[in-house]
């Protein structure tokens, strides 16, 4: 533990550091290919940095997210003064938080105090309960069809990470008073799978992979195929660097060569939002309020695939390398610390 705790120290302060020189140095370099040549030693840092803490699941994977992924595509878009981090940030603390946490500014700085919405802290507050009762589900795995357990990951899974983005959330509310807004709005009643990938599930995700990714293939792709069809290959190219960048997250997770099973999931799902696209296109999917008498259906039809195909493919690797039951001891420790401290035994 003692271990950890020091390559995890060691981690975030050579992160902190290369930030404080994108701040400092970098962001004087005028915007372009220069200033993105400056920041390459810093984008190629983070990639490799989630390898020291391969031992503890949370913070290895979430490192790996906010520093390989979010941190990275944000530094891309910065070199070119696009995205979150233009136009500069007045203070370093501000441009800290905004490039390595999964947060977007609503109002930046508000100029009151933002109110908290009562319902969403008390949907969140069930969420979290929800996210414990799963844990505390597989201490009976022994007495239950293996199946039944194994299915209640990718439930367990979409709520945890819910849950973790809001923590993650009060740090840049606390010290710099931001109007922040969810990262997740209730991806269980998509009805879509634009719906789900595009407006409800992880949407600082895609708001990195828009600008960098999308934006560019649609642009390309409408002077060759025109704009009717433009977004469907931007769309599969999109999704398959998704999945690329999960293959990285495996990888500093397990230190095991990628399989490639992300990568097929997150294609097979962009093909599926093309499929849906040139439906809607053509009609054969009415949407409006024709389409509302068959929301019901659609969303669990959608819930059911994406909970399929999330088990048997895009966790197949954690499944298997045992990264759940790591999760499952993690949590345990965690709750027998908090246990202890609020002598509760």
């Amino acid at each position: 533990m003692e271990e950890e705790l020091k390559n995890f120290v060691k981690v975030w302060v050579l992160a902190i550091t290369s930030l404080c020189y994108s701040y400092y140095i970098a962001a004087k370099i005028p915007k372009g290919f220069l200033r993105l040549l400056s920041l390459l030693p810093v984008i190629s840092l983070f990639l490799f940095l989630p390898m020291n803490l391969f031992s503890c699941y949370y913070v290895c994977g979430l490192t790996s997210i906010f520093l390989s992924w979010y941190a990275n595509f944000k530094l891309i878009l910065f070199s070119f003064d696009h995205g979150p981090l233009s136009p500069l940030p007045p203070q370093l603390l501000h441009f800290i938080f905004i490039a390595s946490l999964p947060i977007k500014i609503k109002k930046y700085p508000p100029q009151e105090k933002p109110q908290t919405s009562s319902l969403g802290t008390i949907i969140l507050a069930i969420k979290v309960a929800i996210t414990i009762m799963l844990f505390e589900a597989y201490n009976y795995g022994k007495h239950l069809n293996a199946n039944i357990v194994l299915a209640l990951f990718p439930i367990h899974f979409i709520f945890e990470t819910e849950c973790i983005y809001a923590l993650f959330q009060i740090p840049p509310k606390l010290f710099s008073g931001f109007e922040l807004e969810p990262q997740f709005k209730e991806p269980l009643l998509a009805n879509s799978f634009q719906d789900f990938w595009g407006q409800r599930w992880n949407l600082m995700s895609s708001d990195v992979l828009r600008p960098i990714i999308y934006n560019p293939l649609r642009s390309i792709s409408a002077r060759i195929i025109g704009g009717r069809w433009a977004s469907l290959p931007a769309v599969l190219v999109t999704f398959f660097v998704s999945g690329l960048l999960h293959e990285l997250i495996y990888f500093h997770l397990t230190h095991h060569p990628p399989t490639w099973e992300a990568t097929c999931y997150f294609v097979m799902h962009g093909i599926c939002v093309d499929v849906e696209i040139v439906l809607k296109k053509k009609k054969v999917i009415l949407i409006g309020r024709k389409w509302q008498f068959l929301n019901i259906i659609s969303r669990l039809l959608l819930l059911g695939f994406l909970l399929v195909t999330s088990r048997w493919i895009l966790f197949a690797p954690w499944l298997r390398n045992g990264i759940y039951e790591k999760a499952y001891m993690e949590y345990s420790m965690a709750i027998n610390f908090a246990k202890g401290a609020l002598h509760l035994y």
